[in-house]
Order: structure tokens, then C-alpha cells, then sequence
């Protein structure tokens, strides 16, 4: 659903992130609490993923999901989905792109270099670098205009890897909600559903 269709007119900012699937994981919990924090703001806040299970909660938050095949490697998959972002983005207005993943990277970096708007990627932890190859693939990440990382350690090895980085990392340590392990904000039912699951 284009997001011009329940802001319509808006000039505030909107804001694009990019991760491969919305399952489970820190990538994707950090990427529904941005998302939270963006509308939050009166922003409008876009994510791209393939899908998962936690397209609803992103959703509930006001932000608007767009489902495309973004966690494929696949080079011709990767160089069709820049042209699908590139289209997401002229239809919204995205002002800025934000990528969590490397092969979501390439498609977001090719999208925002045609449209000319900022392209921010985030390291939510180590990838392996062990030949050239690897090295260009993990390279869709420090192309970016501004680079998160999750600890000081990710950054040193990050600009360690690739000079161009340096000037342009910043360290934002990732932490939980606590409030939402707070028992008063957890349903009756819910209790009762991970019981019957085992879970405690």
C-alpha cells in the first residue's frame, strides 16, 4: 500500500530500511523499533523485507511494509529488486535509505546512487572476509554515506577493512525494550499460550 495513500501531502521525512526477512533476530527487532521511533516522530517510516512473522507487529506500529524478494543473492534477483526500491522510493518521496543486510545492500545502494539520496547502512555484527570476493560482496555495506556499527570493536575492524569508512562510522550499541519484559504489558493469555508451549 503506498504510504501517499494515508499521508498524503506529507513534508515530513520519510525513511526506507531494507532487511532481508522479518522472522526473528536482533537485524529485525531493531528494524521494527526504528520503524516504532519514526512514526513516533510524525515521520513516515517504509521497510522492505520478504516477509515473516513479524510483519503484523511492524505494521501495527503505522509503518508501511513493501514484500519483495530481498533476501535472494541471486545477482540478477539483487539488480531487478534496485529498480523495484528505486520505484518505492520515487512514488513515496523516500529521503533517506537505510540497509541492515549485504544483499539488500546492493539493491538499496544501486536505487539510492540513480535517485541521488542519502544510503545508510548498519553492521549488526562481524561478516567473514577470507578472499577479494568476499571482500567486494561485504563492500555494499561500507558504501554507504554513513555507516552504524554496533560496537566500537565492529567499527575498528569495519575501517580496518575498509579505510573508506573511516570519518564516516558511528557507534550505536544496541540495547533491549525492558519495558516490554514488564508483566503488567504481557496478556493473560499470552502467559497462558507459552505455558501450554513449554516455555516457562
Amino acid at each position: 500500500m503506498p504510504l501517499k495513500k494515508h499521508r498524503e501531502m506529507s513534508k515530513v521525512p520519510t525513511i526506507l530500511q531494507i532487511v532481508p526477512d522479518l522472522q526473528t533476530g536482533g537485524a529485525e527487532r531493531t528494524t521494527v523499533d526504528v520503524a516504532e521511533a519514526i512514526v513516533n516522530e510524525g515521520w513516515n517510516s517504509l521497510v522492505i523485507s520478504q516477509g515473516g512473522r513479524m510483519v503484523p507487529e511492524l505494521e501495527a506500529t503505522g509503518a508501511v511494509h513493501f514484500e519483495l524478494p530481498v533476501k535472494s543473492k541471486n545477482p540478477w534477483t539483487m539488480w531487478r529488486n534496485s529498480y523495484l526500491i528505486e520505484r518505492i522510493c520515487q512514488q513515496n518521496r523516500v529521503d533517506l535509505v537505510h540497509a541492515r543486510s549485504r544483499a539488500p545492500a546492493w539493491s538499496a545502494l544501486w536505487a539510492a546512487h540513480r535517485l541521488n539520496i542519502p544510503y545508510v547502512t548498519t553492521y549488526h555484527g562481524i561478516y567473514k572476509e577470507t578472499n577479494k570476493f568476499k571482500a567486494f560482496y561485504n563492500s555494499s555495506m561500507t558504501r554507504a554515506d554513513k555507516v552504524i556499527a554496533n560496537s566500537r570493536f565492529t567499527a575498528d575492524l569495519v575501517e580496518k577493512r575498509d579505510p573508506r569508512t573511516k570519518g564516516k562510522t558511528s557507534v550505536i550499541y544496541r540495547g533491549p525494550d525492558v519495558e516490554s519484559f514488564n508483566r503488567d504489558n504481557i496478556s493473560d493469555e499470552r502467559v497462558t499460550d507459552l505455558r501450554a508451549l513449554g516455555s516457562f
